[in-house]
């Protein structure tokens, strides 16, 4: 998959997880299987730009964790 769909289908996906879960507890079963479908497709983003050896671009607040991610995967 290309990963201007990917990152497309991932904003899709985000827009629907907050419409769902607005108001509801993170508990919620419905807010679980977003978030994990969420991480899932995140993932997928991660190896495919590894695969095309697209460097990350690291924010100043989020670079730890980004290379953390990338030590997991």
């Amino acid at each position: 998959m290309d990963i201007t769909d990917l990152l497309t289908e991932i904003a899709v996906y985000r827009l629907e997880m907050n419409t769902v879960s607005r108001g509801k507890s993170l508990a919620d079963s419905d807010v679980k299987k977003l978030s994990q479908g969420l991480d899932v497709l995140l993932y997928k983003y991660l190896l495919a730009r590894r695969q095309q050896n697209i460097p990350l671009q690291y924010l100043e607040r989020g670079h730890l964790g980004a290379e953390a991610v990338w030590d997991y995967i």
